[in-house]
């Protein structure tokens, strides 16, 4: 085995994260390299602080300099545009369309094997709420929690979500809504099917398979694999 030098290493990190050219400045960026980076790097994680910018905009720009931050929002949310989605890695991401499929045994594993939160919250009011909110959505569009009136007390400091807010959430994890757009960084929920594109063919597949798949299309200097773990 070939043992390479610590300054080789961590020049394919920053190489495998995009971070080794300096920002360009010599020609603007366009839909295809955004596309390209967030493919690169698999996801970008949606962070909701916001001191300079939203974390997510300020990956772009650490990769590829100055670019037009709607245009990375009309690739997720733009119905004409819609290559990126907003799903699940861990935490919750921006991720390649072309990957939508790896995120179907999240979807039902969260149906089926349900918390002991959701059962107690599920007794209590979820039940006939998560018909109603996705009958609502159905009938009417795409629509935010804050489309959904509560005049109930605060339901913790932290986490002070409504119960309509709840349910949402809850069917957006099940995979029946996807986020079709932000307002004000809120999220604007609608029925998968008006959201996905055609093209994307929901066949389960497991985040393992594409684990696997992605090593063989980008493997690693067998030294440095290990010098990785």
């Amino acid at each position: 085995m070939t043992n390479y030098p610590l300054t080789a290493v961590r020049t394919y990190a920053l190489y495998a994260q995009g971070l080794h050219n300096a920002n360009r400045t010599d020609q603007q960026p366009t839909l295809d390299s955004i596309q390209q980076i967030v493919e690169k790097l698999g996801c970008v994680q949606i962070d909701t602080l916001n001191l300079v910018q939203r974390s997510h905009y300020l990956v772009l720009w650490s990769r590829l300099g100055a670019y037009n931050p709607a245009d990375f929002d009309a690739l997720v949310y733009s119905p004409e545009q819609r290559l990126l989605f907003e799903g699940w890695q861990r935490i919750a991401s921006i991720i390649p369309l072309k990957d939508y499929r790896y995120q179907l045994p999240r979807m039902q594993h969260m149906r089926q094997d349900h918390s002991a939160g959701f059962l107690s919250w599920f007794d209590q009011e979820g039940h006939a709420l998560l018909d109603l909110v996705l009958e609502r959505i159905r009938n009417e569009g795409a629509l935010r929690a804050a489309d959904f009136e509560y005049h109930g007390p605060r339901r913790g400091s932290w986490w002070d979500w409504k119960p309509a807010k709840t349910a949402l959430e809850y069917l957006f994890a099940f995979g029946d809504l996807m986020i079709a757009n932000r307002f004000n960084f809120q999220r604007v929920y609608d029925l998968t099917e008006r959201v996905l594109p055609a093209w994307v063919i929901p066949r389960r597949q497991s985040l393992k398979r594409r684990t696997a798949i992605g090593l063989k299309k980008r493997p690693l200097p067998s030294g440095i694999a290990k010098q990785n773990r």
